[in-house]
């Protein structure tokens, strides 16, 4: 199989993995995932050996989606609001996954160091986005990058409709709370995620 090949198939794995267990949980078996993705379920195990290694897998290429977007929303927009608008947009976009509710890992699964240095990119890169904005005097004071990382989750619930109509209505509701996020909304009731509790949710491990 050639690179491009390989990438090609990963990619429709990744995409499929991500559907089947964000809808049917762990249970789901391979090859409904492999179904999905048009591949052989023995083409799967020889490239991911478990459903947690897969489901690893999954949210490190979102990590890689986020980076790359806020990489680039800093690069191409000026305007630091402008900026963190298009960056929350790209990732709620249709068929982007960021955001996408996976079943937790079980508490003894031990994260790749690949995993852990995504996770920690992806918190540097939304905190310069973050700051950016409230420097600028456009952001409210009391927003924490954390924030914007778990309004991912809330925007992105499971509902019984396609992909399109689902994209439509994140971009309807983030609408709405960008536009709570400015500078001049009224104080936010409890205090933001730390870091520490940030990375317990991220992990997303059984307790």
């Amino acid at each position: 199989m050639t690179t491009a090949a390989t990438a090609e198939h990963d990619d429709a794995v990744i995409r499929a993995a991500r559907e089947v267990f964000a809808e049917q949980g762990m249970s789901a078996p391979m090859a409904e995932v492999a179904k999905r993705a048009g591949v052989g379920v023995a083409s799967i195990y020889r490239r991911y050996p478990s459903k947690a290694e897969l489901v690893e897998q999954v949210r490190i290429a979102g990590f890689r989606l986020v980076i790359a977007e806020a990489q680039a929303a800093r690069a191409e927009e000026s305007d630091p609001w402008r900026a963190l608008s298009r960056f929350m947009h790209r990732c709620l976009r249709e068929g982007s996954g960021i955001g996408t509710v996976l079943p937790p890992l079980e508490k003894h699964h031990a994260f790749s160091a690949e995993f852990r240095i995504l996770q920690q990119q992806v918190a540097e890169v939304i905190e310069a986005l973050v700051e950016d904005a409230k420097l600028a005097g456009e952001l409210r004071a009391d927003i924490d990058w954390t924030d914007v990382l778990l309004l991912f989750k809330h925007l992105n619930p499971t509902l019984p409709t396609g992909e399109h109509r689902r994209a439509e209505l994140r971009a309807r509701y983030l609408g709405l709370v960008l536009e709570g996020m400015r500078s001049e909304g009224s104080a936010l009731r409890g205090p933001a995620p730390d870091t520490a509790e940030w990375r317990a949710l991220c992990d997303n491990v059984e307790p």
